[in-house]
């Protein structure tokens, strides 16, 4: 059975956040405290996106709402298409690690997104809502 779910909806969003992850390392240390540290890869993990779109109409919003129930609500990861990466920002431009030009891409960290929760969803008047999603980047073997 695949895990890979549908591509999220080509929103762009009116705000966005990320947290980069970490790599998975182990600490040990001795009696006397000296500390050795083990790196167990290449590649960050456990990366973090979170997306706003606010005051979006209804029909943008069911279409995050049926994303979310193909994915099965946080089980299966999928990708991202353009926008929600999207922006007028140099945060995107001349990343030195990555040699990409868009932090915010999964690609070329060898990511997918999963759901790391449901998607909140506020009415803001009649046919207008905001929504907010959180995803979390996993590696995709």
């Amino acid at each position: 059975m695949s895990t890979a779910g549908p591509n999220f909806p080509n929103l762009v969003p009116t705000a966005r956040s990320m947290s980069p992850g970490d790599f998975a390392s182990k600490v040990f240390r001795s009696q006397s405290g000296i500390e050795a540290r083990v790196q167990y890869g290449n590649r960050a993990f456990n990366k973090t996106l979170d997306l706003e779109y606010s005051n979006i109409n209804e029909t943008d919003a069911a279409a995050i709402h049926d994303h979310y129930l193909a994915c099965k609500g946080t089980l299966y990861y999928f990708g991202l298409p353009q926008n929600p990466k999207s922006g007028n920002s140099t945060f995107h431009q001349n990343d030195q690690t990555t040699n990409t030009l868009d932090r915010f891409s999964a690609d070329p960290f060898g990511l997918r997104y999963r759901y790391a929760e449901p998607p909140q969803f506020n009415s803001v008047k009649e046919g207008r809502m905001s929504v907010t999603v959180k995803l979390i980047g996993v590696l995709d073997s």
